[in-house]
């Protein structure tokens, strides 16, 4: 690497490390503004050095354009790619050049684009699903009972959310009715027992063993805790 100073060094760090804009062009602009913008990348991170970039600074791009696309497409997408994360890992063989370093940066970003396609329907699905669950929290809910509401089997439904959630059906609808019980707790003078009752729980007891197991406290200790 030429001579440089500190700031350039966060200027070249910063490079390599932060690429969620390349993300956000291969999710909602597709893959060829994704790979081009990956190129001007790839130029700027060779204007620091006289003989190419060298192998590891381009494992590091490339494992870190890996994990910025499957921390984006969780965070952002509530999608999670681990098995194409974890597939990824194989583009890094073979990057002795610069060209092979681009190849595999655009195999990786092919690989997102692709799984990202494929689980369009099935993200329509999903959203369809948690915004059923969230409307009727208070009822009892099965993989049978939601899936019919959305138009797929209760099998499918699970799989959903195992693939795209990177949780089960049961613990989604715990995630949801623990965070409606915290807002109710929170923000409403509404007793125990009917945050209970509208939170979907059988009873106020087995609400209160939940909610402590969940957060370590009982409800009303929260609700005291946050007043």
């Amino acid at each position: 690497m030429r001579q440089h100073d500190h700031n350039h060094d966060s200027d070249y760090l910063e490079l390599i490390y932060n690429l969620h804009s390349i993300c956000e062009a291969l999710a909602y602009d597709g893959l060829e503004s994704a790979s081009s913008m990956l190129r001007e990348r790839m130029k700027h991170i060779r204007s620091f050095h006289e003989n190419g970039i060298p192998l590891v600074d381009g494992m590091i791009l490339v494992t870190s354009l890996n994990r910025s696309l499957y921390d984006f497409f969780q965070f952002y997408m509530h999608i999670s790619f681990t098995k194409c994360c974890y597939e990824n890992r194989v583009h890094l063989d073979a990057m002795q050049t610069d060209d092979a370093i681009l190849s595999a940066g655009i195999k990786v970003l092919a690989d997102y684009r692709r799984a990202f396609s494929d689980s369009r329907e099935i993200c329509n699905h999903m959203e369809k699903a948690r915004s059923y669950i969230r409307e009727h929290l208070a009822d009892k809910l099965t993989l049978e009972s939601v899936g019919k509401a959305v138009h797929i089997s209760g099998g499918y439904l699970s799989h959903i959310f195992s693939a795209l959630a990177g949780q089960s059906f049961c613990d989604y609808i715990r995630d949801e009715r623990m965070a409606m019980s915290r807002r109710l707790l929170s923000t409403t003078d509404y007793s125990i027992d009917e945050i209970a009752a509208q939170c979907g729980f059988g009873s106020p007891n087995y609400f209160a063993m939940v909610f402590k197991q969940y957060m370590g406290q009982s409800p009303s200790a929260y609700r005291k805790s946050i007043l």
